[in-house]
C-alpha cells in the first residue's frame, strides 16, 4: 500500500511547469493517512482543492499546460494517436497559446511553452500508465480518458468568424477537421457543437428564445466548456484513486483509526505578473496563517488569561483585517467578483470600479495609480501583491449554461456523461 499512496497517484493531472517550479503543483490537496495497530500504513482518502482550471485555457509566458497533455502526446504509440487525431504538441492552441481569431501561422510560437529541460514525456507517460495500473484503472477508463484529453485539444483548435444577425454581434465556427473529430471524439453532432457554442437558449414567459454570442462571449462558452470537462475528469480521477486506497474503518468495539493527516497546497505566490489565480491562491494562505494565529497566538493567551497566569505578552501580526476584506465581510472583493461575474454587460473594468468604491480607504487594499491602470494591490500577511484584472471575470465564471449541458445530454459517450452526472440530472429535473 506505500506505494500507491505515498507516489503512484498521478500528478501529471495536476501539476505543470510554472516559471519558479518544473513541477508545480496546481491544486491543493488533504491526504488522510490511516495505519494498522503496528504502525503500517493500510489505506487513505484524498481531498482535493483549488484546482488551476484555467490553465487548461491559457498559461503565462514560459509556463506550460498540464503535464498529461505533453506526455500523452509523447508517449501514446502513433496507431493510438491516429486514432484520437493528434500530432505533436505545437499543433495546439492549448498548448502553444494562438488565438482562436488568428489564422496566419504568424506569431504560431510566441510566447509558447511546449518542452521542460529534465522532464522525459515519453518516459513519463509510461510511469503514468503503469501507476494507474496499480490504482485499478481499466484500459477501457485509460482510453476514455485520453478521448477526453484529445478533444479539449481539439477544442482549443476550433475557429471563429465575427458576424452580426439583425444588428446583434454574433459569430460562427468555421468548418473544420478540429470540429468534426472533436464532435467525434465527445460522441455528438458537429452541428450541435457549433450550435451551442454560439448562441444561448433562454425561456422567458414559457417561450424558446435563441439569442447569437459575440465573439467575445462564445470564446468564453468553449473556454467553460473545456475548463468544465477537465475539472469533473480530475474530480472522477480523485474518486477512482480513493476507491483503490481508502479501506474503511473497522466496526470492531472500541476501534480506533490512526491517521495522520496531511495539507499540500499552493505556497504564497507573487510573480511579475499576478491574476485572479494569484487571487485564490493567496486567500487560502491568508486563512492557514489566520488557523495558525489563532490557534498559537490568539486562543493560547486568552487561556492563559482566564487561568491568570502570569506570563509576558506576545505581540503578532493579525491578519484579520485582510481576510475580512478579501472574503469575510459584506461587499467583499470576492463577492464583488462574483457579482460583476453574473453580469450579461460586466467587464474587468467594471469589476475593478467597484472595488475601487467599496475598498479605496481600506488601508489593506492599494487602488490603481490612474484610470489607466488595471491593476489593484492587497497587504497580504506576506507583502504587497498587485492583481492584473485583466481575464479575471471569464476566470472566475465557472458555470456552463443550460446548452452545454444540453449537449453533454445528447451525447452517446457514456463517460463523459457519468462524469457530468449531477450537472445532466439537474437541467433535465427543470425540462
Amino acid at each position: 500500500m506505500n506505494g500507491p499512496v505515498l507516489s503512484r497517484s498521478p500528478p501529471a493531472f495536476g501539476n505543470a511547469k510554472t516559471i519558479r517550479n518544473d513541477n508545480s503543483s496546481r491544486f491543493g490537496k488533504y491526504i488522510d493517512i490511516h495505519f494498522n495497530k503496528r504502525g503500517a500504513i493500510e489505506g487513505a482518502k484524498i481531498e482535493q482543492y483549488l484546482l488551476e482550471k484555467s490553465r487548461v485555457c491559457r498559461q503565462a509566458h514560459d509556463e506550460r499546460n498540464y503535464h498529461i497533455f505533453y506526455c500523452m502526446l509523447k508517449g501514446m504509440t502513433p496507431e493510438q494517436k491516429k486514432m484520437l487525431g493528434l500530432g505533436k504538441a505545437a499543433d495546439y492552441n492549448y498548448l502553444s497559446m494562438v488565438s482562436a481569431t488568428d489564422h496566419s501561422s504568424e506569431g504560431k510560437h510566441v510566447g509558447h511553452c511546449i518542452s521542460c529541460d529534465g522532464r522525459d514525456d515519453s518516459k513519463e507517460y509510461s510511469n503514468i500508465r503503469a501507476a494507474m495500473k496499480v490504482l485499478m484503472f481499466t484500459d477501457t477508463e485509460n482510453w476514455e480518458i485520453s478521448k477526453l484529453l484529445a478533444a479539449i485539444l481539439h477544442m482549443g483548435n476550433l475557429r471563429y468568424e465575427a458576424r452580426t444577425y439583425d444588428n446583434l454581434d454574433a459569430c460562427e465556427v468555421l468548418h473544420s477537421a478540429s470540429l468534426i473529430t472533436a464532435a467525434s471524439l465527445l460522441e455528438v453532432d458537429p452541428q450541435d457543437v457549433m450550435n451551442c457554442l454560439t448562441s444561448r437558449t433562454i425561456i422567458t414567459r414559457g417561450e424558446t428564445v435563441s439569442t447569437p454570442l459575440s465573439m467575445e462571449q462564445a470564446l468564453d462558452v468553449r473556454d467553460a466548456f473545456v475548463k468544465g470537462i477537465y475539472g469533473r475528469l480530475f474530480v472522477w480521477i480523485v474518486e477512482k484513486i480513493n476507491a483503490a486506497i481508502y479501506r474503511p474503518p473497522s466496526h470492531e468495539h472500541k476501534s480506533v483509526r490512526r491517521s495522520i493527516g496531511l495539507l499540500d497546497i499552493f505556497g504564497f505566490e507573487n510573480f511579475a505578473v499576478n491574476s485572479f489565480e494569484q487571487l485564490c491562491i493567496n486567500f487560502a494562505n491568508e486563512n492557514l496563517q489566520q488557523f495558525f494565529v489563532r490557534h498559537v497566538f490568539k486562543l493560547e493567551q486568552e487561556e492563559y488569561n482566564l487561568e491568570n497566569i502570569n506570563w509576558q505578552h506576545i505581540e503578532f501580526t493579525d491578519n484579520q483585517d485582510a481576510l475580512d476584506m478579501i472574503a469575510i465581510k459584506p461587499m467583499n472583493i470576492i463577492s464583488l467578483i462574483d457579482e460583476e461575474s453574473k453580469f450579461p454587460k460586466g467587464t474587468d473594468t467594471t469589476m475593478l470600479n467597484k472595488l475601487n468604491s467599496q475598498h479605496k480607504l481600506n488601508s489593506n487594499y492599494i487602488p490603481p495609480k490612474n484610470n489607466y491602470d488595471t491593476q489593484f494591490g492587497i497587504n497580504h500577511f506576506a507583502g504587497i501583491v498587485y492583481y492584473e484584472t485583466n481575464g479575471f471575470l471569464e476566470k472566475n465564471r465557472d458555470t456552463l449554461h443550460g446548452d452545454i449541458i444540453q449537449l453533454v445530454h445528447s451525447s452517446r459517450n457514456k463517460f463523459i456523461k457519468q462524469i457530468f452526472q449531477a450537472d445532466v440530472a439537474m437541467v433535465v429535473d427543470l425540462l
